[in-house]
């Protein structure tokens, strides 16, 4: 989620009292016509609703945090405009900058540029070699609205179904999993069917855009679900799809492969399944370890 100064400006009118467009126009210095443009935005992003020229914010958790937020703390909107946001969600716990840079997407010089303006305020400490975090003795109240606004952006999104349980997204994708049949592209394990694996699954998951993925991006899908939620058929699943198809996914990083491969190669790690185990189910699939 991402907003603009005046997008946090009107946020902080509407924790003040103020909710008609024309008096926020004025109190803003700005059109009533810019309001109503950055308005339709925040109602995009579920954060208010527009009726008749008046803005109402959602009584969701994080939405009533941030007008808190916004009302005690002014100066925020420029630390959490832009990129800023982004950033911050990322320093709930401590993280080095080229961490933040990869996961976020955003430039090393901007991240810098941004932690340099919570520094001045203490909103981040520094806990080690290009390391920072929140600074929760100060800055509770803001590590509060993180908190609710990353448990939110996890569990709900407008594209899916409400009931539907969410393991990735970004801007461009999302991967997720619902029992019923949805028009969207079957992927992770629900997909394995299509390369010799066939599974019995209490739930089937699906990824959109709909479009053809490929076998790796199949593969991939499996890793983040599992990320999400460590069950030990998903890691025997796993094991037996890397064993089976290892040449054309020798490019793929992540730890729970890693491990996967020590466990190939015979080593117990505490929570995967052990060699033998795998080696029982590849039985089954005539998959060669």
């Amino acid at each position: 989620m991402r907003f603009s100064q005046t997008d946090l400006k009107i946020l902080e009118q509407l924790a003040l009292g103020t909710t008609d467009i024309k008096t926020i126009a004025e109190h803003l210095q700005k059109s009533d016509k810019q309001i109503y443009a950055s308005s339709q935005k925040l109602k995009t992003k579920n954060i208010l609703d527009l009726f008749n020229g008046n803005l109402e914010p959602k009584k969701i958790s994080h939405v009533t945090l941030l007008l808190h937020l916004l009302q005690k703390h002014p100066n925020l909107t420029t630390i959490i405009s832009g990129s800023g946001l982004a950033i911050l969600r990322h320093l709930i716990t401590p993280k080095k900058v080229t961490d933040i840079v990869q996961d976020t997407g955003v430039s090393k010089t901007v991240v810098y540029d941004k932690i340099q303006q919570c520094l001045v305020i203490s909103i981040v400490k520094q806990k080690g070699d290009n390391t920072y975090m929140i600074n929760p003795d100060i800055w509770s109240d803001l590590r509060e609205f993180l908190n609710a606004l990353n448990i939110y952006d996890e569990t709900t999104d407008p594209r899916v179904p409400a009931n539907s349980t969410i393991y990735h997204k970004n801007n461009k994708e999302i991967l997720f999993s619902n029992n019923s049949s949805l028009d969207a592209t079957r992927t992770a394990f629900s997909a394995y069917e299509q390369y010799g694996l066939k599974l019995l699954l209490p739930t089937t998951y699906y990824y959109l855009p709909k479009k053809d993925i490929s076998k790796k991006d199949v593969f991939i899908h499996s890793l983040y679900i599992t990320e999400k939620e460590k069950d030990i058929r998903h890691l025997t699943y796993i094991s037996l799809f890397y064993a089976k198809y290892k040449n054309e996914l020798t490019d793929v990083k992540h730890p729970l492969l890693d491990n996967i491969k020590q466990i190939l190669q015979g080593k117990h790690i505490e929570g995967y399944p052990s060699l033998e185990e795998i080696q029982e189910k590849a039985d089954v699939y005539d998959i060669r370890l």
